[in-house]
């Protein structure tokens, strides 16, 4: 019994996190992002950046979408 208790106290702690929304709006959110012309010349890094951060909000978290998308980009581009 010890060991299992051990062996699942091990798998909480060294578990990854996990992503709620799903790969191809990610993608989408980068198209989308990439056809803004208020940042074109952003850096591929900084829009895959802004993108997981306001679907996590969004998607994860359940916040405002407008809210959201401010934040994650003063956060990504600012």
């Amino acid at each position: 019994m010890r060991r299992l208790s051990l062996f699942l106290l091990v798998i909480f702690i060294f578990s990854g996190t996990a992503i709620a929304y799903p790969q191809d709006q990610l993608k989408q959110c980068i198209f989308s992002a990439k056809q803004n012309p208020n940042i074109q010349g952003a850096s591929d890094s900084s829009i895959e950046s802004y993108c997981d951060c306001a679907l996590n909000l969004i998607v994860d978290e359940g916040k405002d979408r407008r809210d959201s998308g401010y934040k994650c980009a003063s956060d990504a581009f600012g």
